[in-house]
């Protein structure tokens, strides 16, 4: 029986660490085994079908996405459960109700309750095959929310959707959010296919599904998906969306058009359009769920409080620390709005960002910017940073390169002043090392 959380995570993550070297390489559909969560699922009596599950997916923005849509339906008198992934810097983070995450003796007593389902599926898995722990930790996730009776569910998908262990818990409704190249090789090699990928999440028995305003190739990707299943979907720009934009320095405030009824005069306090463009997004899909016109002030009291740890996310203000999980060159263009925005007289970037994903986009955007480019390394063993990412960036800039996270702060923050932006880059790994330098708490939002 587990005592403690490290145990449940290190059981829940061992059927992956174990077989990790026997994993063939290649694309999701060789080397994933989705059908594993649903064996889960079903012994535990397929309790996911028995709840209205929002299934949430995307290149970037989902995580935002997911926390807005549960906020809201919280706002709106609902009990909500959240499944979000990575955590940052506790794994009880992932699973939420009402924002608030799970607590130690509910976790503990849930994977002690599939255990011997873990068990059992393990003893017989060959060796180059393993459990997600994605999915498990999903499964468990789903047995918390109905043994709480949650009204509704928000359940953001891994990185893919169609091979992706998280896709197997049955949802009503879907959102997809901006799809772009991400995940080069697992997900394919051009948008269209990481596109197919993400429109794995259309399928029956989905109601409907909302999308962000796409790219054209990954629309008609989509589009295509939604009429084979004839699934009806609601798109960014057609049926709801954001206007009035402006960005300042307590955040960004914007109105919507929503399908049911016009809300203005909101705000957030994360920076961004494209935040407001989630938002949009957002209230389109919570319309369509509660099937009324939101209740406008309890909107504007949400929207105004939400928090989502490093999206765009402002830590300190002397220096500016802004703190964002961007990690390739087309991310970087929300990313350039805010610089471009705040205007200061010096930047430092710090970028974390693994040797498998866009760090050379990054960098080749901050360039522009002349100001001084630290990489560092986030403290995760199965990230893939190299000696040789320096030397690739100093062929388009002059990059310094620290060892640590903590270091790379400290020295950014000796060489500022008021004057002094600094911006610090990278994936969700680097992200927990950032709210660990700064102690912050990530268990309640």
């Amino acid at each position: 029986m587990f005592k403690y959380i490290k145990e449940v995570e290190d059981y829940i993550y061992s059927s992956y660490v174990k077989r990790h070297k026997d994993i063939p390489n290649g694309p999701d559909d060789f080397t994933r085994n989705p059908h594993i969560t649903r064996e889960m699922l079903d012994y535990l009596g397929a309790v996911d079908k028995k709840q209205k599950n929002i299934m949430i997916t995307g290149s970037k923005g989902k995580g935002s996405l997911s926390v807005m849509v549960a906020k809201i339906l919280e706002g709106q008198g609902f009990k909500i459960g959240l499944f979000t992934s990575p955590h940052l810097r506790e794994y009880r983070e992932r699973i939420r109700i009402n924002g608030k995450a799970i607590k130690e003796i509910d976790l503990i007593a849930i994977a002690n309750k599939i255990r011997p389902i873990y068990d059992e599926i393990e003893k017989q898995l060959p060796k180059h095959k393993y459990i997600g722990p994605v999915g498990a930790t999903a499964v468990m996730a789903i047995s918390y929310f109905y043994e709480n009776n949650t009204d509704y569910n928000v359940i953001e998908c891994g990185r893919g959707a169609r091979f992706d262990d998280v896709n197997q818990i049955e949802g009503f409704v879907g959102a997809i959010n901006k799809i772009f190249l991400e995940h080069v090789g697992p997900l394919g090699h051009s948008i269209d296919e990481v596109a197919h990928h993400k429109a794995g999440l259309i399928k029956k028995p989905l109601e409907a599904v909302f999308t962000a305003e796409q790219s054209k190739y990954a629309d008609l990707v989509l589009r295509y998906e939604a009429r084979k299943f004839n699934i009806p979907m609601y798109v960014y720009n057609q049926d709801f969306s954001a206007y009035d934009i402006r960005l300042t320095n307590e955040g960004t405030k914007f109105s919507v058009n929503g399908k049911l009824g016009n809300y203005e005069d909101l705000s957030l306090s994360l920076l961004g359009r494209h935040q407001a463009e989630n938002a949009a997004l957002a209230i389109g899909l919570s319309e369509y769920i509660i099937n009324t016109k939101l209740n406008k002030e309890k909107l504007k009291k949400i929207l105004a409080n939400i928090k989502w740890p490093g999206r765009m996310e402002i830590l300190e203000k002397n220096p500016m620390v802004i703190l964002d999980g961007c990690i390739s060159g087309e991310s970087m263009n929300q990313v350039k709005e805010i610089i471009d925005f705040l205007e200061y007289k010096k930047m430092i970037a710090i970028v974390a960002i693994p040797e498998d994903k866009d760090y050379l986009g990054v960098i080749d955007v901050l360039k522009d910017y002349k100001c001084e480019i630290i990489l560092t390394h986030a403290e995760n063993d199965y990230l893939k940073f190299s000696d040789k990412q320096v030397i690739e960036a100093k062929k388009i800039y002059p990059v310094k390169f620290i060892k640590n996270v903590r270091e790379t702060i400290d020295y950014a923050k000796n060489k500022s002043d008021m004057n002094t932006l600094i911006l610090c880059l990278g994936t969700q790994s680097f992200i927990k090392d950032v709210k660990t330098y700064y102690n912050e708490d990530t268990l309640n939002i």
